[in-house]
């Protein structure tokens, strides 16, 4: 396999501030659809074994609710960070659980774009980090302040990639992974829910809130 592509022994996902008052915020984007990738890639890192840290914000301070149902019980065995920080990178418990991977190749996702997602991968990728984001799973609080955070990130060097496209890049080899099983159930799984919110959206566009 490529050691220039992402492999499952390489990758580390953070999944940050998915809780449902963060994701109601969301207009760039469908939020049906932005929680659906959220959970596919939590249940995607499971299942082929790519370590993965859930962070939140507000839950002790101001009793916010947690992860999100759906993507904290793809990921029953991890443990919640908690903060009151805007930037998970500067959690003393997300650092050190990160450290303990020994992984340098970080694929995040987060809530909302230009806030809690932007700031950690910035400074990640500053640090000396490769730093991934996967963007059909992440929205902002508007059209503006997403694609604004998305070039941002772009422009420091971090790099861009969707949900199946990382699948894949997992996969490289049919022949050489051991990850066929994995990948066959997650697209049994995903394919009839996506298909789904297609349709939902083909009849009902999202119309985005632009500023």
């Amino acid at each position: 396999m490529s050691d220039v592509l992402l492999t499952p022994e390489s990758s580390l996902v953070l999944i940050v501030d998915y809780q449902q008052h963060v994701l109601d915020g969301v207009r760039s984007d469908d939020q049906g659809l932005i929680e659906l990738n959220g959970q596919a890639l939590a249940r995607a890192s499971n299942a082929f074994g790519v370590p993965t840290i859930l962070t939140t914000i507000g839950v002790e301070m101001r009793g916010d609710e947690p992860t999100l149902p759906s993507i904290r019980n793809e990921l029953p065995n991890e443990p919640e960070y908690d903060r009151t920080s805007m930037n998970t990178w500067e959690d003393p418990k997300v650092r050190a659980a990160i450290a303990a991977t020994g992984r340098r190749r970080l694929i995040f996702a987060g809530l909302w774009t230009e806030v809690c997602l932007m700031y950690p991968v910035l400074q990640a990728q500053r640090e000396g980090f490769e730093t991934y984001f996967v963007r059909d799973a992440v929205g902002g609080s508007s059209l503006m302040a997403h694609d604004s955070a998305i070039e941002r990130m772009i422009q420091a060097g971090s790099q861009p990639l969707t949900l199946n496209a990382l699948l894949t890049e997992w996969i490289q080899d049919w022949g050489a992974t051991p990850h066929i099983d994995a990948f066959g159930h997650q697209m049994e799984w995903y394919g009839p829910k996506i298909a789904a919110v297609r349709t939902r959206l083909a009849e009902t566009p999202h119309e985005p809130v632009r500023v």
